[in-house]
């Protein structure tokens, strides 16, 4: 595969997967809360975090802790669910899927 049909295809490929991109600017807003993914994947770690403390608290709590709490938890939940940027994890695997495919050709060419 030569090195233009790779980036056309790699361009096709973030097309269809990733939503957030804004291609006027080049960048990817991340669902606009965050610079990058690596900052997105901590944001999401941060929510499940405080989530799971919430729920170990409920736990420990007395009977006449405020039922509203568990709803609260619940819709942090959902907006985690949310965050996650499915298709951009799917861009990733199909693009490594398609540099194996490109290394087992040269190394085909090799022999």
């Amino acid at each position: 595969m030569k090195n233009k049909e790779l980036i056309k295809r790699i361009l096709e490929l973030r097309d269809d997967h990733i939503d957030v991109f804004d291609s006027d600017n080049n960048i990817n807003r991340t669902c606009g809360l965050a610079s990058n993914y690596f900052e997105l994947m901590n944001r999401i770690a941060d929510l499940l975090k405080t989530s799971k403390k919430a729920l170990d608290g409920l736990q420990v709590a007395s009977d006449d802790f405020d039922a509203e709490v568990e709803y609260n938890i619940a819709d942090v939940i959902g907006i985690v669910i949310k965050l996650l940027p499915i298709s951009e994890m799917k861009f990733v695997d199909e693009v490594l899927i398609l540099m194996l495919d490109i290394k087992k050709i040269k190394e085909k060419e090799k022999h």
